[in-house]
C-alpha cells in the first residue's frame, strides 16, 4: 500500500441523521488524524472479525498494533481463531477511537519474515508496552493475555483495502476510505 488512502464522504440519509444547521461538520475524516491516534496507541478496545468455515463470523478481541501502513496481532497457533485466519484471507479490525468508531477491512496472512515479526514486535512493545522477541517464526513473551492460551504465537498482518469512520459526535462526516493496493 501506499500513501494517502482516498477519502469520501458516506451520505447521511433519512430523518434524524443531520447535525442541527449550522452545527457540526461536512468534512470527512482525515486518516492521517487517525493513523496518528492508532500509532500512539490511543485506541481501543479492538475487535478482530474472521469468517469461519460455515461462513459465519467469528469475533474475537485483539491487540492490534498499527504500523507504518497495517495492523499486527497475534494468535495462539491452537486457537479457533489461527484456524480460521489460516482458512480466510480477509478479516476486519474494529476500534472506538473516541470520537470516531473506525472500521478496517483488509487482507490478511500470517508473518514469517524475521524482518517483519521484528516490526511486530517493536510495534507491540510501542503501542501497547507488551515485550515479546521473535523466536522462530513467532513471537514468544513473558506473558500473554490470559484467554490467549500463553506464548508463543503466530503473527497476522492486516493490510486495508477499505476503512469506515463513524463519528460519534458530529465532528466530522461518515467517511470511507478506499487504500491503494
Amino acid at each position: 500500500m501506499t500513501g494517502t488512502p482516498v477519502a469520501q464522504t458516506i451520505p447521511r440519509r433519512g430523518r434524524g441523521t443531520r447535525p442541527p444547521e449550522g452545527q457540526g461538520s461536512t468534512d470527512p475524516a482525515d486518516w492521517d488524524d487517525v493513523r496518528q491516534i492508532l500509532h500512539r496507541g490511543e485506541a481501543g478496545p479492538y475487535w478482530l472479525s474472521v469468517g469461519r468455515d460455515d461462513g459465519s463470523p467469528h469475533v474475537r478481541p485483539v491487540f492490534a498494533a498499527w504500523a507504518e501502513s497495517s495492523f499486527f496481532f497475534a494468535s495462539k497457533g491452537s486457537a479457533v481463531k489461527t484456524h480460521h485466519l489460516q482458512s480466510h484471507t480477509y478479516a476486519t479490525v474494529t476500534v472506538d477511537l473516541d470520537y470516531l468508531h473506525l472500521v478496517v477491512e483488509g487482507r490478511v496472512a500470517r508473518v514469517t519474515a524475521a524482518d517483519r515479526l521484528q516490526l511486530a514486535s517493536d510495534t507491540m512493545q510501542h503501542v501497547f508496552l507488551w515485550p515479546t522477541r521473535v523466536a522462530g517464526d513467532e513471537l514468544d513473551a513473558d506473558y500473554g493475555a490470559p484467554t490467549s492460551g500463553g506464548p508463543p504465537y503466530q503473527v497476522y498482518e492486516l493490510t486495508p483495502v477499505r476503512a469506515y469512520g463513524f463519528p460519534t459526535r458530529d465532528e466530522v462526516a461518515p467517511t470511507r476510505w478506499v487504500f491503494d493496493l
